[in-house]
This record gives C-alpha cells, sequence and structure tokens, in this order.
C-alpha cells in the first residue's frame, strides 16, 4: 500500500514558501525528499505553481489609484443620479396619468355637446360647394392629434 502522507510535507511546505528551498535548508531535508516520492512530487507541484504564480503577477495590468479613485466617483455619481431621478420619474407617471384621467372625464361629460357640434359641422361641410372640404377637414382633424404626439417625440431625450 502507498502513503498518502508525510510528516515532514509541512516542513516541506514552509520551505517553498519562504522561497528557501533547496539552498536555504538544512541537509536533512533535502535527503528526505530526495528518498520520499511525496515530497518529491510536493516539491515538483509547489514549484510549479511558484512559477505560474510569478509570470501571472508580472503580467498582471493594475491600474494606477488614480484610475481606479476616478472610476468609483464616476460610479458613485451615475448612481446618485439614478436614485435623484427615480421620484421624479414617478411623478412624471403620476401626472400623466392624473392629465389623462382628467382628460377623459372632461371629455365624458363634454361628449354630447361635442356630438352635436361635429354633427352640424360635418352637416354644414357636406353642404358647402366643394367635394373636397370634408377630406380636407378630416386631414386638419388628423394632423391636430398626431402633431403634439410628432413633436413629443422628436423633442424627447430618448
Amino acid at each position: 500500500m502507498t502513503a498518502i502522507e508525510c510528516a515532514r510535507e509541512s516542513d516541506v511546505l514552509d520551505a517553498l514558501r519562504s522561497a528557501r528551498w533547496p539552498h536555504r535548508v538544512n541537509r536533512e531535508l533535502v535527503e528526505h525528499v530526495a528518498a520520499c516520492a511525496i515530497c518529491t512530487d510536493l516539491v515538483a507541484v509547489a514549484a510549479a505553481m511558484r512559477d505560474d504564480h510569478d509570470v501571472m503577477w508580472q503580467q498582471a495590468n493594475i491600474p494606477s489609484s488614480g484610475q481606479v479613485w476616478w472610476r468609483a466617483e464616476t460610479q458613485a455619481r451615475q448612481e446618485a443620479i439614478r436614485e435623484a431621478s427615480r421620484p421624479i420619474a414617478i411623478a412624471q407617471g403620476v401626472a400623466a396619468l392624473l392629465a389623462l384621467g382628467l382628460t377623459a372625464t372632461a371629455g365624458w361629460f363634454a361628449r354630447p355637446s361635442i356630438y352635436s357640434r361635429v354633427s352640424s359641422f360635418i352637416t354644414q361641410a357636406a353642404t358647402l360647394g366643394s367635394p373636397l372640404t370634408l377630406p380636407l377637414m378630416v386631414a386638419l382633424a388628423v394632423l391636430l392629434v398626431i402633431a403634439p404626439l410628432a413633436v413629443y417625440l422628436v423633442l424627447s431625450d430618448e
């Protein structure tokens, strides 16, 4: 049966971590590692990991402290802007809903008057001499409905 642990394993790891291996350790530990298969494997693996760590440390691209500070400040400002604009957006939404409700209510109550005026206007327009009068009036009504929406879309920031 093959052993999976060695009593001197912690000593070898300590020597590797402190960069004393193999020149600044006692001769007995070097002889033990040469004779012990577990410690030999440990030295091979730990040395490879240390070499990879050193290479990665040299290749690391660490930003300057000023750049880190600037990014943190920018992120904090953007977060503060989002937090400050949230209540404003909610208030605008509530105001838009109230305006829509008020307009719908006013239209509901003014419906009989508007209906009678529109029907009399259409009757008068039909009695006018030109066949283009009615289509022009419909186009004008559509323009009056679409124009505010078009202005809003053009002037909106989004």
